[in-house]
């Protein structure tokens, strides 16, 4: 088998697929259809297909598959004078590809995709890549705007069901994610937002519509960037590496905004009790004072008028 890569349309992490475009082609011998009137290869209507015997190749992981049909069927049977019939397909699949997501956007992911013969065993047919490493071709060319295309390796190998043994052959991916977007759209502007909450330590306490402003914009802010990135990514049960940094980001700027009111509370509320309490303490004991002083000199002698007024007064 070859496979010459067109593109990867789309890798999601919500649905955990991906979507590739490719020429499929498969080549096997039926000596049936040998000649050797001619030597030349011999480029049959894609209609012959359907009277041809061909393996029942199928696509284990795939959950959506077709053949390109314009203008015509993208089909192609060529013939070998020695019975060798090179069968090729264009196809568009979308296959999945199970992703751990634990150290999103930081992430590396193996997609692979998964050729398998549905009916026939082992015992009936043989699958294996013509051509070794060179086998597939295109993945250098491919460019994706969140991917990169870091390796891929081609496995052949045969898995055993309770049907029997049937051959398979893999092919491998290694796919690095960019972080350019995410420095652009999550890490940049949640690293700003937290340093603006800082900007109301600088501001008067008693300027509260400036700073209770500030810090529940902030707020919301980071609430609406988290709620923007989980609605791109899958529910999944595990935290993420970006949930973390998030979640570091919030506690920062919600401590901001407690800070304020605990100062709030110092200043304005239990504040005024205290100097309350503490006004009613001195008078308390200036009072007290007095006595003692009239109380002294009372002992000593007929109190006087004025003595008698402050006496009055207390």
């Amino acid at each position: 088998m070859n496979i010459d890569i067109a593109s990867i349309d789309m890798v999601s992490e919500v649905n955990m697929d991906y979507t590739l475009t490719m020429y499929f082609q498969q080549a096997w011998r039926d000596k049936r259809l040998s000649y050797n009137v001619i030597p030349l290869n011999l480029t049959l209507d894609n209609r012959v297909a359907d009277q041809l015997w061909v393996p029942d190749t199928y696509f284990l992981n795939d959950k959506k598959s077709f053949v390109h049909g314009v203008t015509v069927k993208n089909r192609m049977i060529r013939l070998h004078p020695d019975g060798t019939v090179l069968y090729g397909l264009r196809i568009t699949t979308t296959a999945a590809c199970m992703m751990d997501l634990r150290r999103y956007p930081l992430d590396e992911q193996n997609c692979t995709l998964e050729i398998e013969s549905y009916g026939y065993t082992t015992d009936d047919i043989e699958f294996y890549w013509r051509g070794d490493d060179n086998a597939v071709t295109g993945v250098t060319k491919i460019e994706l705007p969140q991917f990169s295309i870091v390796d891929y390796k081609l496995i052949t190998k045969k898995v055993v069901f309770s049907t029997g043994s049937y051959p398979r052959l893999s092919l491998s991916f290694k796919l690095k994610r960019n972080i350019g977007y995410f420095i652009l759209q999550t890490y940049m502007p949640s690293i700003l937002i937290t340093i603006l909450s800082w900007v109301s330590f600088w501001i008067n306490y008693d300027a509260s519509a400036a700073r209770v402003a500030l810090g529940i914009t902030t707020v919301l802010t980071m609430t609406t960037i988290n709620t923007h990135l989980r609605e791109t990514l899958p529910k999944i049960p595990y935290v993420k590496a970006i949930d973390m940094y998030l979640m570091g980001c919030f506690v920062f700027v919600f401590m901001a905004l407690l800070e304020y009111a605990l100062v709030n509370y110092i200043f304005f509320g239990r504040g005024p009790q205290r100097q309350k309490k503490a006004a009613e303490k001195a008078a308390s004991a200036n009072n007290e004072k007095m006595r003692l002083d009239v109380n002294k000199v009372s002992s000593k002698g007929k109190p006087s008028l004025l003595l008698k007024l402050i006496e009055e007064c207390l």
